[in-house]
């Protein structure tokens, strides 16, 4: 990786060099609206969309050249805290922790969009964001406004046709009261098939055929509400319920030796619901402006998972049964104040959040007759709460007319308590903060750079014990457990080159501290702990690449890679491992072309990523998810006043690779049981998308 940074970092300097020189070229009169006032802002109007007939604010966004959406977090970020991500919309954070960005925009008409603006977030009074932000200028055109969109999903080799996927929503003015309402299906059907090779210590090989069947069927209903009151205050509602359902069913019969086969049967059921309840309220105070924000989330869930292995022999049924019913929320009460002074802007804000986690859980194991005898599992029922206390002072200012700087300085309070068989109480002190630095060389080139020192959220059901019966492993408690805290270092430039496109690259650094791995236990087991550190470093490049200027008009390759290197110390055997969440390499490639004086549009796309292993202590998983996806779709944006597309993928019919290595104690230093080499077909997967509304 030191040489791969080395070699970019000159690519980066040569780069800027001809970006400087050139301020004139090919394409200055692209398709693409020009910057707006100050170098490094851009404003697309819904002119620029026209050809790719958008129905959403979200397609919109989309067809932007060489911007991604990010979507970090997703409802696992601490509390509120500042603004995260890179969408803006009429200048606000979009504050939500059960809504995804991509599920708020796609509720906006593209007829209500005004323009969307690409900026420098350090420029910017929102205290957090860096790199390239859309803000996204909208407003509602009266009356109400419906759209929606079907997603139905064609059977797979071993799944089920899907049919109740997709999203209608309406949207429209009642006097000064701007609402949205949207009911959405968000099912998941999967399935997947094929040999199993299981080699065990003696040399001994079963052949295996297993297959898997997951079913979810979660329906989601969301409201938001906006209000303008007198003197330039405004208040916004939001409010969301998701029901949960999920079924999973994994089989494995042995195929040879075939005298006695044994076949085994794991059931997995999941039921319950979510509520997302949370508004602000904005005035005019004392010279500045004051938000004051309230959220309240709560989760239950009803956890089953059935285990039964059948020798086929006439000897009884073996197996086992967990259960888990959990309760979870979040309560958050946010206050900022922001105001310009000395020439700049600064924001105060202080956050109280109160999390909470209530469990029970209970093992059984199967005897011959048919019932089930309870097991000693104390460690799994227990509740964990944090009550957390935090402020900040931010302020941004222009250094010079290309410079712009951010810092926020800030600090927390917090306390865990855990109640169980391991009942606990601790607290912590920490610092956090950020520093972003923002450079418009010239109309063409924008970098920029950002320091920050973050903690981490705790999972609180790491802190409990766990049970997973498609594995046959456990995991111990562990009420020690601690958040994790990191540094972050991004830079990041963005180059416009005009008609051609353009393009982001991205070098980042994280070092974390009290790192949460899986760590051995004094009695031989494993549990979720920390260790002193860990790292993640990489590189990421993404951007579009326009084809006009070579006379094909309507074409583009929006391309994305990302390469990553981590490590951390194995807490088993001492030698650096990579961090299985941070995959080594994802190139995507994506190429649409809309025909000219055509509503036809037609396109493919290529991913292709690597992964990383999964360490317990006795034993470690390569599990691997389609690596390498083919697909192609085809795209009518006026049938009938519907958009309708068809897309096929999984073309190269690439496979689940799962090969799983388990050892009868530590790995590495007690002998290994068994492997598996396990390789399941998903088939072709075809989907349609029907967009419509009025």
């Amino acid at each position: 990786m030191d040489a791969s940074v080395a070699a970019l970092a000159m690519g980066l300097a040569l780069w800027s060099a001809s970006a400087a020189a050139q301020t004139d070229g090919p394409g200055e009169e692209a398709e693409s609206a020009p910057p707006e006032e100050g170098a490094g802002r851009e404003v697309f109007t819904p002119a620029d969309f026209a050809s790719y007939a958008p129905r959403s604010a979200l397609d919109m966004l989309q067809r932007v050249p060489g911007f991604a959406i990010d979507e970090r977090g997703g409802g696992q970020e601490r509390g509120l805290g500042q603004a995260s991500g890179n969408v803006l919309l009429n200048g606000e954070r979009l504050a939500s922790k059960s809504d995804s960005i991509t599920d708020q925009l796609a509720r906006i008409p593209a007829a209500n969009v005004i323009r969307i603006e690409i900026v420098d977030g350090a420029a910017l009074d929102v205290p957090g964001l860096t790199g390239r932000v859309a803000n996204i200028v909208a407003n509602s055109t009266g009356g109400m406004q419906v759209q929606f969109e079907w997603r139905p999903q064609l059977a797979a080799e071993y799944s089920k046709n899907r049919w109740l996927e997709g999203v209608i929503s309406a949207s429209g003015t009642l006097g000064a009261l701007d609402y949205t309402i949207a009911a959405e299906g968000k099912p998941f059907y999967g399935g997947s098939g094929g040999p199993n090779f299981v080699t065990f210590a003696d040399g001994r090989v079963e052949e295996r055929f297993s297959t898997g069947l997951e079913q979810g069927d979660d329906t989601k209903y969301s409201t938001s509400l906006r209000y303008g009151l007198p003197g330039g205050a405004v208040a916004n509602l939001n409010g969301s319920l998701l029901l949960r359902r999920f079924r999973e069913r994994q089989q494995e019969l042995t195929v040879s030796p075939g005298d006695a086969p044994v076949f085994e049967d794991i059931f997995t059921f999941l039921r319950g619901y979510d509520y997302e309840i949370g508004g602000d309220l904005e005035f005019a105070l004392a010279g500045g402006r004051l938000k004051l924000i309230g959220l309240e989330r709560y989760d239950r869930l009803t956890f089953r998972s059935q285990a039964e292995i059948d020798p086929a022999t006439g000897g009884p049924i073996i197996g086992a049964l967990f259960t888990r019913f959990t309760e979870s929320g979040e309560r958050i009460g946010r206050a900022e104040y922001d105001w310009a002074m000395l020439g700049g802007d600064w924001q105060l804000s202080g956050e109280a959040a109160f999390n909470r986690l209530d469990r029970t859980s209970d093992l059984f194991t199967r005897e011959p007759d048919g019932t089930f005898t309870p097991l000693d599992f104390t460690a799994g029922t227990g509740g964990v709460t944090e009550d957390r206390y935090s402020a900040s002072l931010s302020h941004s200012r222009a250094l010079t007319a290309a410079i712009s700087m951010q810092v926020i300085l800030g600090g927390e309070y917090s306390r865990i308590q855990q109640t169980g068989s391991g009942a606990l109480a601790r607290t912590f002190r920490r610092p956090n903060g950020s520093l972003s630095l923002s450079w418009a060389a010239n109309e063409r080139l924008n970098v920029s750079l950002k320091i920050e020192r973050l903690t981490g959220q705790l999972d609180f059901a790491d802190v409990l014990a766990e049970v997973n019966l498609a594995e046959d492993n456990q995991n111990a408690a562990n009420n020690q457990l601690r958040p994790d805290q990191r540094w972050a270092y991004d830079l990041e430039a963005a180059r416009d080159f005009g008609a051609w496109g353009t393009t982001t690259l991205r070098i980042f650094q994280r070092d974390f501290s009290d790192f949460t791995t899986f760590v051995p236990t004094p009695t031989g087991g494993s549990a979720r702990g920390n260790i002193d550190s860990a790292q993640i470093q990489g590189i990421e490049l993404y951007g579009t690449l326009r084809f006009e200027p070579v006379g094909l008009t309507g074409a583009r390759l929006d391309y994305s890679l990302e390469m990553r290197e981590s490590s951390y110390a194995d807490p088993v055997l001492g030698r650096p491992l990579s961090i299985d969440f941070a995959e080594p390499f994802e190139l995507e490639l994506d190429w649409r072309h809309d025909v000219p004086a055509t509503d036809w549009a037609w396109g493919a796309g290529v991913r292709r990523t690597r992964f990383n292993a999964n360490y317990r202590v006795n034993e470690y998983v390569y599990d691997h998810r389609i690596g390498d996806n083919l697909s192609l779709f085809i795209e009518h944006k006026d049938l009938f006043g519907l958009t309708v597309q068809a897309e096929v993928s999984n073309l190269l019919e690439d496979e689940l690779v799962y090969d799983r290595y388990v050892f009868d104690g530590p790995r590495g230093i007690d002998n290994l049981l068994f492997r598996e080499d396990r390789r399941r077909e998903i088939g072709r997967v075809v989907e349609l998308t029907i967009k419509g509304g009025f």
